[in-house]
C-alpha cells in the first residue's frame, strides 16, 4: 500500500468500517510510513474529521482505544529502534574512524613512529637499569600494512584504541637457572603525547635483592667490603653451603676491576653456569656522589647494564647496548617520565657519550645456575661482593620438548 492508498481508505480505518485485510495493510503501512504515522495521530488527537461530500459534518471515529493504543505503540517502539539502529551505527562509524585516526598517529614513521619509540624506551629502560629483569622477546617495529587493533608477541602485546590512545602491556622476566621467572607487569598507556606507566609487582613489591659496588679505591663501600671474605661475602657463600643441591640460583658478583666481555667470559669459563646480565660501566659509576653516599648500585640506582637472556652467540651484545643507549639518549624526555627513580639521575647523555666512545667495560654480572657451583666462584680472586637473589628448584637441564600456550 502507498500513500495515496492509504488516504482513500483512512476514514473507513478510523470508523471501523474496513475489512480485516485493509486494516492489516494499512497498519503495516503506517509501521513504515513516518508522515501517515503523523497524520493519524493528529486525526487521533483531533477526533474530529470531516466525512466527505457535499454536506460536512463532524463524526467520531469507531477506532477503539485498545486499537489506537497498539498503532501508537508499534509507532513508538519503531521510531525508538531506528533511533537506536542510528545510533548504534554511528557508534561504530566513529570508533572505526577514531581507530583508524589513532593507528596513523601512533604508528605514522615506522620505527619513528610515536608507539614504538615511547614503548621500546620503556622495555630498554627496564632491560638496561634492572639486573637480569627482561621483556623478552624485543619489541617489533610496526611496519605496513599497520595493525588497526592490537599485535601480540609472546605474553606481551601492543594495543591501538580510538581517540588518540595506545597501551603497551609487558611481563617482566627474570632469567633463574635455565627458566624464566616472572617478577611482575607493566603497562604503559599513552594518549596524544602523554605518558604515564603502571607496575605491578609479583606479591606486591620488587624484591632488590641484587647489587653491584664499582672496583674504585676510594669508594666507602668498596673500602667497607673490599675482599670476598668480608662479613656480608661470607654470609652469601654460607648460604649457598646450606642450600640443597637440587635447587639453582642467581646471583650478582662485583670484579676487582673493570673488565672487557670476552674477558669475563674467560673469568667464567669452565664453569656450568650462564651470564644472564652485566653491569657496564657509563663513566658515573665512581662518580664523588655516589662514593661519598657509599651505596651500592642496584636497579634504578645507578646500575646500568644489558642482558644475555637469551644467550644468542650471533648477537652482538655489546653494539645492541651502545645502541640502546644512543636511542634512550634519543628519548630522553620518555625516558624521563618513565624512570623509576630520579630522572635527573638518568643523565642519558652523559652516559651515551662516554659509551660511544670508550666503548663497554663490564665490572659486574648476574650469573645463574645450580647453588653449589655459584659456590665454587668463592674461588675466584676477581670476584667480589656476591649478592643472592632468587632460589628455585631445579630446572638445570634442556626438555626434550617444551611449549608455551596463551
Amino acid at each position: 500500500m502507498n500513500c495515496d492508498e492509504y488516504k482513500e481508505l483512512r476514514d473507513r480505518y478510523l470508523q471501523g468500517n474496513a475489512t480485516m485485510e485493509e486494516e492489516q495493510a494499512m497498519e503495516s503501512h503506517l509501521e513504515s510510513c513516518a508522515a501517515c504515522r503523523q497524520l493519524l495521530d493528529e486525526d487521533i488527537l483531533n477526533n474530529e474529521p470531516l466525512i466527505k461530500g457535499s454536506f460536512s459534518q463532524p463524526v467520531s471515529y469507531a477506532l477503539d482505544e485498545r486499537k489506537q493504543a497498539r498503532i501508537l505503540r508499534r509507532a513508538k517502539y519503531k521510531n525508538r529502534f531506528s533511533l537506536a539502529l542510528f545510533l548504534l551505527a554511528l557508534f561504530i562509524v566513529l570508533n572505526i574512524a577514531g581507530m583508524l585516526a589513532s593507528s596513523f598517529y601512533f604508528n605514522r614513521g615506522a620505527e619513528n613512529s610515536r608507539l614504538y619509540r615511547v614503548q621500546k624506551t620503556a622495555a630498554t629502560l627496564i632491560e638496561f637499569t634492572f639486573p637480569n629483569v627482561s621483556t623478552q622477546p624485543e619489541i617489533p617495529a610496526p611496519s605496513p600494512p599497520w595493525y588497526f587493533s592490537s599485535m601480540g608477541w609472546g605474553q606481551n602485546r601492543l594495543d591501538i584504541k580510538p581517540y588518540f590512545a595506545a597501551q603497551g602491556t609487558y611481563v617482566l622476566q627474570k632469567l633463574v637457572g635455565k627458566e624464566p621467572m616472572s617478577v611482575g607487569n607493566l603497562q604503559v598507556r599513552q594518549f596524544f603525547n602523554f605518558i604515564n606507566s603502571d607496575w605491578t609487582w609479583q606479591d606486591g613489591a620488587y624484591k632488590n635483592y641484587l647489587y653491584f659496588i664499582y672496583p674504585t679505591p676510594n669508594s666507602a663501600a668498596n673500602d667497607q667490603r673490599k675482599q670476598s671474605s668480608s662479613p656480608a661475602a661470607e654470609e652469601v657463600w654460607q648460604t649457598l653451603t646450606i642450600l640443597p643441591e637440587g635447587t639453582v640460583a642467581e646471583m650478582a658478583v662485583s670484579f676487582d676491576a673493570p673488565y672487557r666481555m670476552e674477558e669475563i667470559k674467560e673469568i667464567l669459563k669452565g664453569y656450568d653456569l650462564n651470564i644472564c646480565w652485566y653491569a657496564v660501566y657509563t663513566g658515573l659509576e665512581d662518580s664523588e656522589d655516589l662514593n661519598q653516599r657509599g651505596e651500592p648500585l642496584s636497579a634504578f640506582h645507578g646500575v646500568w647494564g644489558f642482558s644475555d637472556f637469551n644467550q644468542n652467540p650471533a648477537l652482538d651484545r655489546q653494539k645492541y647496548f651502545a645502541d640502546g643507549m644512543q636511542f634512550l639518549a634519543e628519548n630522553q624526555a620518555a625516558a624521563q617520565k618513565l624512570c623509576r627513580g630520579n630522572p635527573a639521575n638518568l643523565q642519558l647523555d652523559k652516559r651515551n657519550d662516554y659509551i660511544q666512545k670508550n666503548g663497554i667495560k663490564v665490572y659486574g654480572a648476574v650469573v645463574t645456575g645450580p647453588s653449589k657451583e655459584l659456590l665454587k666462584l668463592r674461588e675466584l680472586s676477581a670476584i667480589r661482593h656476591p649478592a643472592l637473589g632468587e632460589v628455585a628448584l631445579w630446572n638445570w637441564f634442556n626438555r626434550s620438548f617444551s611449549g608455551e600456550m596463551y
